[in-house]
């Protein structure tokens, strides 16, 4: 299994912009760091109107199905 931080900007209804979308892959991370990792992302979240900002489990390594939590 993999484990990923996720964010996901939510562009304002009509934006012809690209959303911003960071993935750190935090598997071998310390809880430490992980908490470190989620308190900086929800820093530089506070640029957007709207996000998402996740764990994502991902399985495909044993051919299994990813699930996300929502932070």
């Amino acid at each position: 299994m993999r484990l990923y931080l996720e964010l996901f900007e939510i562009p304002p209804e009509g934006s012809t912009e690209e959303p911003d979308f960071i993935r750190i892959d935090v598997t071998d991370w310390s809880q430490n760091d992980i908490d470190e990792a989620i308190r900086l992302l929800r820093e530089h979240a506070s640029q957007y109107e709207n996000y998402i900002l996740q764990i994502h489990y991902c399985y495909h390594d044993q051919y299994g199905s990813c699930t996300a939590q929502p932070l």
